[in-house]
């Protein structure tokens, strides 16, 4: 797969915090990310959300595809080839060791009260930590913003390299 077929695919189950989901779509207008949502979402057409986003002036607007159940949207990213990934504090996998070159990726993240559901992580490709010290956790919009832009790093590093 080549750079340009290559998206960034970020899945959120029951986001419920209108600044978090304006934080995501900024972070994946920036990076042209996919996103897939999953469970009781607050509506994205929110008052709240849509006023931030507006304020941007951006000129796009993520691919937004929602799932009544996180199970239903892991299975239709598998069926796609796509490799889903878990986020958990508790994971012992590093972030790092994620191949976003050689993979389609997808990261999934639960709510930062509850996190994702043992069902869910049970059907992923793999659960991931981010490394870091002297704290156990990020908030949701900035864990995203760490993990896109890394991905990001990844697929663009690769194609300057191979393009040299």
């Amino acid at each position: 797969m080549n750079k340009e077929n290559k998206r960034i695919g970020l899945l959120f189950d029951s986001l419920r915090s209108p600044y978090d989901i304006a934080n995501i779509i900024q972070v994946a207008i920036a990076l042209d990310c996919d996103i897939y949502t999953s469970g009781s979402c607050i509506d994205f057409n929110n008052k709240k959300i849509v006023g931030k986003v507006n304020s941007w002036k951006a000129t796009t607007y993520p691919n937004i595809i929602h799932y009544d159940k996180i199970e239903d949207a892991i299975n239709e990213l598998h069926s796609q080839g796509k490799k889903v990934y878990g986020t958990s504090p508790y994971a012992t996998s590093d972030f790092y060791e994620i191949d976003a070159v050689s993979e389609d990726v997808v990261i999934a993240f639960g709510t930062e009260s509850t996190g994702l559901s043992k069902h869910a992580m049970e059907m992923m490709d793999g659960v991931t930590t981010l490394p870091m010290q002297n704290l156990g956790f990020l908030t949701l919009s900035v864990a995203v913003s760490a993990v896109a832009y890394e991905l990001n790093r990844q697929i663009n590093n690769n194609s300057n390299h191979k393009s040299r």
